[in-house]
């Protein structure tokens, strides 16, 4: 049966031939049968270089079979024997097309999502089928299909990532996160992309980057090591600049340096890194912070803040506020 199903799949089958690979289909056990010697047909087409051919050819089965179908509908007497004809050269037709466009079209609906996630206050480290690596910060997201690495190499964010990029020059690797794409070949870099910002900050490590937006089809930015991009979600315009990378992706290998941070922020980065809900009086918000966390745990560093800057901790039920204390005042 193998040699006639091929036959039939190639467009050389008789109509004898073709009527007993329909008797044959009728047999629920028959179709993974048939399934299997599709897909090795396919892999030696492909092999041969006859995709093309292919193509045509079934598109000739395709017409042959239409006929066909409609003879046995107007020859057919029993209603229920025009469903089961019609229903097993539907399958005949569907069974290879659908396969056909799933593999070489890879259609959305037939995708499936996998989503890696870090909790707040963690850091997860994934390895992709194409040994990209990524870091996850905390409270963060990223989504990626099952096509990833054969088609495309297309990652959706959410959050704070580190790419480690697996270098392929025939299939670029495209962040997507709100508005702004980042397409790389292979590279080192880190995208910022909190829902709640008002930036998407992108930091080149090594290789070379390109930015485009969804929304603005005249956007387009190229990026070297040493630059950091920041694009306006409200102006849709980036702005780059250089900048110390270490400053920005060190937070992968656990340290978070701090360099003319106003507390409002610091406070943000202090709650994605110890789960904590804080809350800032407006008059110390713009009170710049410098310095490095690394495994000092959340009440060693509030204490220095006290110490160093005008600053009371007060800690209510889940909340820390960081009020004013205006017996120090601010310098």
């Amino acid at each position: 049966m193998k040699s006639k199903i091929k036959k039939y799949l190639s467009g050389e089958s008789s109509s004898s031939e073709q009527k007993e690979l329909l008797e044959w289909l009728r047999k629920e056990s028959h179709l993974s049968d048939f399934q299997s010697v599709k897909e090795e047909w396919k892999d030696e087409i492909i092999k041969n270089g006859q995709a093309t051919e292919y193509q045509q050819n079934w598109t000739n089965i395709q017409n042959s079979i239409q006929e066909k179908i409609q003879v046995q509908l107007f020859q057919a007497k029993r209603a229920l024997r025009i469903f089961q004809y019609a229903a097993i050269f539907v399958l005949l037709i569907l069974v290879p097309a659908i396969t056909y466009m799933t593999q070489f079209k890879s259609p959305d609906k037939n995708l499936v999502y996998t989503t890696v996630s870090a909790d707040l206050g963690q850091i997860s480290k994934v390895v992709l089928p194409d040994s990209t690596t990524i870091w996850i910060n905390s409270g963060s997201t990223i989504k990626y299909n099952n096509q990833f690495s054969a088609s495309n190499r297309d990652i959706r964010l959410t959050g704070e990532a580190y790419f480690k990029v697996s270098r392929n020059e025939n299939l670029p690797l495209i962040v997507s996160t709100g508005d702004l794409r980042v397409k790389v070949l292979g590279t080192e870099f880190s995208v910022m992309a909190y829902p709640e910002e008002k930036e998407i900050q992108v930091v080149l490590e090594k290789g070379k980057v390109e930015l485009t937006s969804s929304s603005q089809s005249e956007l387009f930015q190229e990026m070297n090591p040493g630059q950091m991009a920041s694009f306006s979600k409200e102006k849709k315009e980036v702005t780059l600049s250089s900048v110390n990378t270490e400053l920005f992706t060190s937070w992968k290998d656990g340290l978070i340096n701090i360099y003319n941070l106003p507390l409002s922020e610091l406070a943000l980065r202090l709650e994605k890194r110890y789960n904590q809900k804080f809350v800032v009086d407006d008059e110390i918000k713009n009170l710049p912070y410098t310095f490095t966390i690394k495994n000092e745990d959340l009440s060693s560093i509030l204490s220095l803040m006290e110490k160093i800057t005008p600053v009371d901790v007060v800690q209510h039920e889940n909340v820390i506020e960081l009020k004013y204390n205006q017996k120090k005042g601010i310098k």
